[in-house]
């Protein structure tokens, strides 16, 4: 499956704007994870565009409703197999693989960031790791991002969370226009 493909099913299956924004950060993020460790790119922007595209309609099977439509479709296994350890507790699939460890890795800290962009007048512009880190720490903030999964991510691929908040703001700012992060006029 190409990324533009991955990109129209993704439309197709999931009306909200919001949560259509919230797979491309993921994709963008997974994009450049992808670059650093050198792994096919449209892979991972396939995977980051469709860990989520089932939820909107089909909320009690994500994501097994989506993964068994994507296994229908011939989807290459890799990804099915990381989108379903995005989520673990439902698919009992753990982050194993390095497509699968970022994609966990990415999911929460992308929307985490995102939220944090939207209290701010600049949004993501100069939007800092330390920001994000003491955001993390308020309870009531975003309180649908698993704190745990935040602080997992990071652990599953080796890095200390200041470096994955800040390569991931980096990815988001890089699209920020393209994500709603822009100042608004």
């Amino acid at each position: 499956m190409t990324r533009d493909e991955a990109l129209q099913l993704m439309i197709e299956h999931t009306p909200s704007e919001a949560l259509q924004r919230h797979m491309l950060s993921v994709e963008v993020c997974m994009s450049f994870y992808a670059r650093i460790y050198g792994e096919p790119i449209e892979q991972w922007q396939v995977a980051g565009l469709l860990h989520d595209f089932d939820y909107e309609l089909h909320p009690d099977e994500h994501p097994l409703w989506g993964m068994n439509l994507l296994s229908e479709m011939g989807v290459d296994e890799s990804i099915i197999r990381a989108i379903a350890a995005h989520y673990p507790a439902k698919t009992f699939i753990e982050p194993e693989f390095l497509i699968e460890r970022a994609l966990f890795a990415c999911d929460e800290l992308s929307g985490f960031i995102t939220a944090c962009c939207y209290v701010r007048p600049e949004r993501i512009r100069g939007l800092t790791a330390k920001s994000v880190l003491k955001k993390l720490k308020t309870a009531n903030f975003a309180a649908g991002v698993d704190r745990d999964d935040v602080h997992q991510g990071a652990e599953l691929l080796g890095l200390e969370l200041t470096d994955h908040i800040t390569n991931c703001i980096t990815a988001m700012e890089a699209e920020a226009e393209l994500l709603g992060l822009l100042p608004p006029d």
